[in-house]
């Protein structure tokens, strides 16, 4: 059985001892499913550390579950049909995403309301709160990437890829100054967040040849002319 499926056959709360990856590297390997975790960090968990996937591929779910503690890992343009989807109850340091526009995008969001036990949640808030770096993209130039949950101070993206959105935006003095209009793609994000209770969270630009893409971007410079987006 290959190590990757052997995490996830084993997924969900061990009775024994947490299940761990440790100093693999996988080139060109498809897999049936990328999938690491769920596991219960206290009732075993996962460990992934030192691996690297570069150029590998599933035709499946690649995803990053709850109660994962992922240390310096990279994934480099592999390809899925959906994004890397990454539960943010983890504790990621150092994790590296990057590749082209073909290469599979990231998707980390908070779990929904009763998905995961608080004890949980402080398991990942408590390890989270002494990581310096927990995910560079600045390599990773896929359309739709966002991530929401993972202070912006513990991410490193391409300020001509991914841009910083705010809450804070809508609540502005300058707001209704700026005539975003309400069904303006700028908003999508906003609600986004508010979606996941959280008041930041990295997004992609829309990319030259997006519908709509001169009008995003003309409200994306009013927006920056206020002085809202810190890039």
């Amino acid at each position: 059985m290959d190590d990757i499926e052997r995490l996830y056959n084993l997924a969900g709360p061990s009775q024994n001892s947490r299940r761990s990856l440790v100093g693999r590297k996988y080139s060109r390997k498809k897999f049936d499913r990328l999938l690491f975790g769920p596991g219960d960090p206290f009732c075993g968990g996962v460990d992934v550390r030192d691996c690297e996937f570069v150029s590998c591929s599933t035709d499946t779910r690649f995803a990053v579950s709850h109660g994962v503690h992922m240390q310096s890992v990279l994934f480099d343009e592999v390809r899925a049909p959906d994004a890397m989807i990454v539960s943010s109850a983890t504790v990621l340091q150092n994790v590296v995403v990057r590749g082209g526009r073909k290469a599979a995008g990231l998707w980390c969001n908070p779990p929904l309301d009763g998905d995961v036990s608080e004890a949980l949640l402080e398991w990942s808030r408590r390890g989270m709160a002494g990581v310096g770096l927990a995910i560079d993209l600045s390599g990773l130039a896929a359309p739709d990437s966002e991530v929401v949950g993972i202070p912006l101070s513990k991410l490193k993206w391409n300020p001509e890829i991914h841009i910083p959105v705010s809450t804070s935006w809508e609540s502005s003095d300058c707001w209704g100054e700026l005539d975003i209009p309400q069904k303006s793609f700028w908003r999508i994000p906003i609600s986004r967040l508010r979606d996941c209770n959280c008041s930041e969270g990295l997004f992609t630009i829309p990319f030259p040849g997006d519908r709509g893409y001169e009008a995003k971007m003309e409200e994306l410079a009013r927006i920056e002319s206020a002085g809202l987006l810190k890039r």
